[in-house]
């Protein structure tokens, strides 16, 4: 992914502006204004990959980027437009087979394409192993709808678990490649745990309480800007 300046989150652009009216300028106001010189500390400052390192920092403690093709200044990117729902903001948090079998949703992380659930699936082999994670499924669903018709269904596109233990225990987390939209109709995020049998649970709404809430407004503006 090639990232432009104009495609960087408010708050990126912000702190740039910033940090270009703050420099050293060689003739005070005259080189400040001058239009030439204002264009070339920003382009300085889009290709300082020190710069965007340091920004990614302030969101991520961890510092690490996911691969090494990507660069600082998209791995920024996407920290800046990442937004974190927790397990108490959700409608419902509990995808449940019986009492014994039931995966709980830790968190959610949403970006502007795609949505990554944290679960802690648990089982005690009273009816054999645990259904297997990567077969959970999601759907946006409109007017509280509660169930997951097939040509809304989002399957399993990457997962990462720390424990995988199909005997008593899942623990880690499931991307979906799902995009929120600013379409009139208020939708509902739907999630299933497992192949079958799981309880369909609402996650939330996408209204305008939880849109102010949680700032997704950004997310639907830069999904917009790339379809």
């Amino acid at each position: 992914m090639n990232a432009h300046l104009l495609d960087l989150p408010d708050e990126i652009l912000e702190l740039i502006a910033f940090n270009v009216i703050d420099g050293p300028w060689i003739d005070d106001v005259r080189h400040f204004l001058s239009f030439t010189s204002t264009c070339k500390r920003f382009y300085q400052f889009f290709y300082d990959e020190r710069f965007w390192q340091k920004l990614a920092s302030r969101r991520d403690p961890t510092n690490e980027k996911p691969t090494e093709n990507t660069t600082w200044l998209n791995h920024c990117q996407q920290i800046y437009l990442m937004r974190t729902i927790p397990s108490n903001a959700l409608r419902e948090n509990i995808s449940r087979f019986d009492d014994n079998y039931y995966c709980t949703i830790e968190k959610l992380i949403i970006w502007p394409d795609k949505i990554r659930i944290y679960i802690d699936e648990r089982g005690d082999y009273s009816l054999g192993p645990i259904q297997h994670p990567r077969d959970s499924i999601v759907a946006l669903v409109e007017n509280d709808y509660s169930q997951i018709r097939d040509q809304e269904k989002r399957r399993v596109f990457e997962s990462k678990f720390s424990i995988a233990d199909e005997n008593s225990r899942y623990l880690g987390y499931l991307d979906f490649s799902i995009s929120l939209s600013c379409d009139p109709a208020e939708q509902v995020l739907n999630f299933r745990y497992g192949f079958n049998g799981y309880s369909i649970i609402k996650l939330f709404k996408i209204e305008k309480s939880f849109i102010d809430k949680f700032n997704l407004q950004p997310l639907m503006r830069r999904r917009q800007s790339i379809v």
